[in-house]
């Protein structure tokens, strides 16, 4: 087992501070594509209409609040077992959490763009690499055990192992989906509610 040195390890509450205001505000910045219609609108029948038109703008932040809600509870999970933190794990969360801030951006993209398929291939991949760096910050704090607070247990990995994988996954069949009938590439993301349910499971043993 490798020893980190005094200087190299940092505390884990600054981290944990940067990740949930940069969660938070990413959350929050989702909602603001979603846009009250004109106010010239008199009538209910109109103004029902102009909703709709917004309903590719709600499900990509529906989908972009859930993702973000399930990268989020993993990672508070993950801390439990952190007592502190080394150079190398705060970079990578570091790019994690650009990743995460970049979401309203791909959120906003596929949600006005719903029927171009570029739209679906910026929003999938841009899952697909939340989801690896994700991935690569549970791998490598189960390789750290020096990090460790308390022994971090493999079901743990592998719980989150099978939801990031999912989503890239789904990710890849979205782009399949939009090819195939435009518009509608994001609906796949909905496999995610009862994958998650079976990461779970996987976590619990």
């Amino acid at each position: 087992m490798s020893i980190a040195s005094p200087a190299s390890l940092l505390s884990k509450h600054r981290l944990e501070a940067l990740s949930d205001g940069i969660f938070a505000v990413a959350m929050t910045l989702l909602v603001i594509e979603l846009k009250v219609p004109n106010h010239g609108i008199a009538s209910s029948q109109a103004l029902a209409t102009a909703v709709l038109e917004q309903l590719p703008t709600f499900v990509a932040w529906a989908i972009s609040f859930f993702v973000l809600a399930i990268f989020w509870t993993t990672q508070s999970r993950l801390f439990h077992f952190v007592g502190r933190v080394n150079e190398p794990m705060t970079w990578l969360m570091i790019a994690y959490l650009g990743l995460v801030s970049l979401m309203p951006f791909s959120s906003a993209l596929a949600g006005e763009y719903a029927g171009v398929s570029f739209a679906q291939i910026v929003y999938s991949a841009h899952m697909i690499l939340l989801a690896t760096f994700s991935l690569l910050l549970v791998r490598y704090l189960c390789r750290h055990p020096e990090l460790w607070a308390t022994e971090l247990p493999p079901r743990l990995y592998h719980g989150a192992r099978f939801r990031t994988l999912s989503l890239m996954a789904v990710a890849v069949i979205a782009i399949a989906i939009n090819a195939a009938a435009p518009g509608f590439g994001s609906t796949a993301f909905i496999l995610m509610f009862p994958l998650t349910r079976i990461g779970r499971r996987l976590e619990r043993g």
